[in-house]
């Protein structure tokens, strides 16, 4: 088989450590969230708000520089894993910074609209 065929089957293990992990990490922002939120915040909005933010920026994030690294010809990068692990480092520490400042900020003292 070619290595361009050979690149397109999916290991079975590759989907359950993804689903393992994202199934792990919601349940362990619990407790951080709790910790970390702002004391005016609701504890489940908080961790809603922190799990649904580090999804969306580090995938947006990842997305993004996945492709400009593509578009400048330099996706051989990140076939290593060194390189592809500092990547994702990068990513998602940004996301969960991102993500923290959100949670630590005070709600909206707003009045509810009529």
């Amino acid at each position: 088989m070619t290595p361009a065929l050979d690149r397109g089957r999916v290991d079975p293990m590759t989907d359950v450590r993804a689903l393992t992990v994202w199934l792990v990490l919601p349940a362990l922002a619990v407790p951080y969230v709790r910790r970390a939120k702002q004391p005016r915040a609701k504890a489940f909005a908080a961790t809603m708000l922190f799990v649904l933010l580090v999804f969306l920026v580090g995938s947006a994030l990842f997305f993004g520089f996945s492709r400009l690294l593509l578009a400048l010809g330099l996706g051989d990068v990140l076939d290593g894993g060194g390189w592809a692990g500092v990547f994702l480092v990068l990513v998602f520490v940004a996301a969960f910074l991102f993500a923290r400042w959100m949670i630590k900020r005070p709600p909206w003292d707003r009045p509810a609209p009529k």
